[in-house]
């Protein structure tokens, strides 16, 4: 995924002008222009990218779609000059270093990639610059670097991880039950998923079961005959126990009929579930426990906070963008053409589909 996505970023590059070749200004932000003919020929080159490697189901935009693109989407003409005017408004600096290190990092995506060509073809042949070394690749690089920086200003990690944690915590915090029980699992079928059972097989498993609960009413023990009747794989060999379950973990049969017993109680009928029937034994009082133990909480947080970090550094920078955008287009220090929407894709007609008919729950 990121090396597509990468690669789309790579588009942006058609944008990078430095100084303003003779002919129509398309757009302009502070000093910094795009005329009509250097535009012209950058689309040129993203079009003729895209028919060499078209991709299934996808059309090729337009010429007015790739052209929106390139001066007001997201790694623009616009939005590249005013994020590297406001990372110098910010006092960020980028060095030759870490512009360095990425462009390695570039090179790297695309030579793992799979891809026939080379990373300075990409950009020769898609972006129309002269290398990935050359002047015009290092300040699309530049502003990488200073997008990811500013971001990073506007949302600490302290500030994300101690919103997780009072949301984690709050949730830790709530009770849920736990049940130690027992049960004889009298099976209907293959319990391996293989044939649903029939109304046959449900009938000579209850029967089996009503058998057992004789032998318990007879004094027999719990544990003695669920080694010798159970087809639970997971509870036979201990006697048909399991350790504390908290609820939620077993069929809902299973668990309406437990919360019903006292310690030491089993039930007197047969529970029937979709595996079959259960005669079922509650071995402790049942008891509430937090819904998360401190280690278990602690793993949730840690396991949260780069991708909340991540999504609320991403909403804050756009936020900061926009509000950039806008103040620059009021003062004049950024002029462009007010593009419309994405030319619509016509969606094939299909045949519709027919409701299902509805059916009685099992």
């Amino acid at each position: 995924m990121f090396k597509r996505w990468m690669i789309g970023l790579l588009a942006a590059l058609a944008l990078v002008a430095c100084g303003a070749p003779a002919g129509q200004t398309v757009a302009r932000v502070d000093n910094m222009t795009l005329s009509r003919p250097e535009l012209d020929k950058r689309i040129d080159l993203v079009l003729k990218a895209l028919a060499k490697q078209p991709q299934a189901g996808t059309p090729t935009p337009s010429r007015q779609d790739v052209e929106k693109e390139l001066v007001a989407g997201v790694n623009g003409f616009v939005n590249q000059n005013l994020v590297l005017t406001l990372a110098k408004q910010k006092g960020i600096s980028i060095s030759d270093t870490e512009v360095d290190a990425l462009i390695k990092q570039f090179r790297d995506s695309i030579a793992q990639s799979g891809q026939t060509v080379t990373f300075d073809e990409v950009v020769q042949g898609a972006l129309g610059l002269p290398s990935g070394d050359s002047t015009e690749f290092r300040t699309f690089a530049s502003f990488f670097l200073a997008r990811q920086k500013i971001s990073d200003t506007l949302v600490t990690t302290d500030t994300v991880r101690a919103q997780i944690e009072q949301q984690v915590q709050a949730e830790a915090a709530k009770k849920v039950v736990e049940f130690h029980s027992a049960h004889i699992l009298f099976a209907a079928g293959d319990l391996q998923g293989g044939t649903p059972p029939t109304d046959a097989d449900f009938a000579a498993a209850l029967e089996k079961a009503n058998k057992a609960l004789d032998r318990l009413k007879n004094g027999e023990d719990f544990a003695a005959l669920a080694k010798e009747l159970s087809d639970d794989p997971g509870s036979k060999d201990k006697g048909g126990e399991y350790d504390w379950t908290r609820e939620g973990t077993f069929v809902p049969e299973y668990e309406q009929a437990v919360k019903q017993l006292k310690p030491g109680e089993y039930t007197t009928t047969a529970v029937k579930s979709q595996f079959g029937y259960h005669i079922i034994k509650l071995l402790e009082p049942l008891r509430e426990v937090p819904a998360l133990t401190p280690e278990q909480a602690q793993a949730q947080i840690d396991s949260q906070v780069a991708a909340q970090l991540n999504q609320a550094r991403g909403t804050a920078f756009q936020k900061l963008l926009d509000d950039e955008i806008a103040k620059a287009k009021k003062d004049g220090r950024a002029v462009f053409p007010d593009y419309p929407e994405p030319t619509a894709v016509p969606v094939p007609a299909q045949d519709q589909p027919t409701a299902p008919t509805p059916t009685a729950a099992q």
